[in-house]
């Protein structure tokens, strides 16, 4: 389906990056069907003011899709894309040294299993790179510094992203409310959910695909 968001990302030219490009095509099309699910809905029943709790849950989804859609593809970059950057980039190489320093070099003591498997492999390098991506996979990006950190690991100015970093926390504030906390406002007296209001919903979702879109077109530029 056509999307119905703006920054749908062009084909990479780049091989390595062509998975990536699958899962953001697709993290459009799964947003863009809940859009279209609330303005059917919305339609169908002449809505006006105030949308129902049901209908935010769309609008809750198409949110959560959008920044689960931007984990996967980042993640799919750091199999795929970031051995070849951490080879190619000054910069990667160097985010890439410190994280090894900082694995061998635990609580004041050498990391001698580490150390060890290191060692014994046939191409060290190819081995550290593998910890780096295992570590840099372990876990979903849900805030602002995490995706920034991951960011300086491809050698991509947080500036290149985003200008706007208030905006980002407020999404990625707004995405752990609705995962952790099932957008119920705990200090309301009824405690009821937060309300989500379109414009909102549709802004928020369309920054993450234009970060998404970014990030895969500044790997791309990186690998030539």
């Amino acid at each position: 389906m056509k999307s119905k968001f703006e920054h749908y990302p062009e084909k990479p030219k780049n091989n390595e990056l062509l998975n990536a490009h699958v899962i953001l095509c697709n993290t459009h099309d799964a947003s863009s069907s809940f859009l279209d699910l609330f303005e059917t809905t919305r339609k169908t029943r002449k809505a006006k003011g105030m949308a129902t709790d049901e209908e935010q849950d769309l609008l809750r989804a198409m949110l959560i899709f959008a920044t689960s859609g931007l984990d996967s593809m980042i993640k799919q970059l750091i199999r795929e894309a970031l051995p070849l950057i951490t080879k190619m980039e000054e910069g990667s190489r160097e985010v890439f040294k410190k994280h090894i320093e900082r694995k061998l070099n635990t609580s004041d003591q050498i990391n001698c299993k580490l150390l060890a498997k290191v060692l014994v492999e046939g191409d060290p390098q190819k081995s550290l790179i593998e910890e780096l991506v295992a570590d840099l996979t372990l876990s979903s990006l849900q805030s602002k510094d995490e995706l920034l950190k991951i960011a300086s690991y491809f050698n991509i100015p947080s500036n290149e992203l985003t200008t706007d970093f208030g905006l980002l926390k407020e999404i990625f504030d707004v995405r752990n409310q609705i995962v952790h906390e099932m957008d119920i406002d705990f200090n309301l007296s009824n405690r009821s959910r937060r309300t989500r209001r379109r414009d909102d919903m549709v802004k928020y979702t369309n920054e993450i695909l234009r970060l998404a879109k970014v990030f895969l077109e500044k790997a791309d530029h990186k690998l030539g």
